[in-house]
């Protein structure tokens, strides 16, 4: 039995579809809080260089995000030209740049993050302990399984 044998309030492709869409639309809806003109796959870029701690370089990015590198520059340069993203020469290979985000828009997008857990908060506020802990494990172990996959 696949999931997709299952009826829709058991499927778990279908819960999990349903759910990002659902997470989709709330970020969109709040983008406009870091930057208003800020589209959703360059925001998707921005966490991406806020999650790398000392900056990363712009070809880690498209492979790291399993993107083509044009959509890596062409993302670059709108975060660059909105004020939310700084280039600098990488200490190690003077040919090469690390990308880097600015305080206040970090604090921007940790403000947006602030807001979206506690949305996801208030989602789950009638969970048990012990739900939200089995929950917790199992979407590791999904992402655990994910990342393992080419």
């Amino acid at each position: 039995m696949t999931t997709s044998d299952l009826p829709d309030d058991l499927d778990v492709d279908f819960q999990l579809v349903r759910f990002v869409r659902r997470s989709r639309a709330y970020a969109m809806s709040h983008l406009a809080d870091i930057h208003e003109e800020l589209d959703y796959n360059t925001f998707l870029l921005l966490l991406a260089v806020c999650d790398a701690k000392g900056g990363v370089r712009a070809s880690e990015l498209a492979e790291g995000m399993r993107v083509h590198k044009s959509t890596v520059s062409r993302a670059v340069s709108t975060l660059e030209r909105l004020g939310l993203l700084d280039r600098a020469t990488h200490p190690d290979d003077g040919r090469a740049q690390i990308l880097t985000v600015p305080q206040d828009a970090r604090d921007r997008v940790e403000a947006f993050r602030a807001r979206s857990h506690a949305w996801l908060t208030e989602l789950l506020v009638d969970w048990s302990p012990s739900e939200l802990s089995s929950f917790a494990q199992q979407l590791a172990r999904l992402n655990d399984a994910a990342e393992k996959q080419p």
